[in-house]
């Protein structure tokens, strides 16, 4: 599957809402940190979205979704919070960005 978006703001979207779907598997048990790092969560992946231009806030928040594994190794009782925090910044950002026009290339190619 290749799943391709036309401009940086459909991009800056999609990667929110996968942060706010991923810290809900996350908290409800149904992914692991480690599956979160291969899908989204990586230095690899903030580059590679750093290189396409993707927003400073946006990227942040992927390197806050890197720390997670030592957050729950160092101070396990803030992981929630950690996650909580980092599924507010995304719908706080989504809701800055400008909706999607439509109609709209579909992503999944």
């Amino acid at each position: 599957m290749k799943i391709s978006l036309e401009s940086k703001i459909e991009t800056e979207r999609f990667i929110l809402i996968m942060n706010i779907g991923l810290m809900t598997a996350l908290k409800d048990g149904s992914i692991t940190i480690e599956d979160a790092e291969n899908y989204l969560y990586s230095p690899y992946s903030a580059k590679k979205l750093e290189k396409l231009g993707i927003g400073k806030e946006v990227i942040t928040l992927i390197y806050l979704g890197c720390e997670l594994e030592n957050v729950k190794s160092i101070i396990p009782h803030e992981l929630i919070n950690s996650m909580d925090d980092i599924e507010r910044k995304s719908k706080e950002l989504l809701r800055l960005l400008p909706k999607s026009m439509l109609p709209m290339k579909k992503w999944i190619d």
